[in-house]
């Protein structure tokens, strides 16, 4: 892909990811993130397809499986402790765009767990 792509992209899922933190600071318990899992899932889903594309396959992957999360959330399965594991994630995929190696393969593993 082009440089000028790659610059478009990384902004793109820089937004997205801030737009999930903004949404997170409005939910206070898992009721919350439940209730906000439609527009949770715009921004994984927008983000699952641009980052393989600017070669974050590691958070496509990640993007995909909380994609996946929200998917079931919006088809009524419950999940404990739903908060903590968004925080979580908002927080591995900022990083995931700021470190170049970093692994997010423990918490991807996590979410497919549950």
């Amino acid at each position: 892909m082009s440089e000028e792509f790659i610059a478009v992209a990384t902004k793109e899922v820089n937004e997205d990811i801030h737009e999930i933190e903004n949404i997170l600071k409005l939910c206070s318990n898992d009721d919350d993130i439940i209730q906000n899992s439609n527009k949770f899932q715009k921004h994984t889903h927008k983000i699952k397809g641009l980052a393989p594309m600017m070669g974050k396959d590691d958070l496509g992957n990640f993007s995909s499986t909380l994609d996946n999360l929200f998917k079931k959330i919006i088809e009524g399965k419950q999940y404990e402790n739903i908060l903590d594991i968004i925080t979580q994630s908002s927080i591995q995929m900022k990083k995931s765009m700021s470190e170049s190696n970093f692994d997010l393969t423990p918490i991807n593993e996590q979410i497919k767990q549950l």
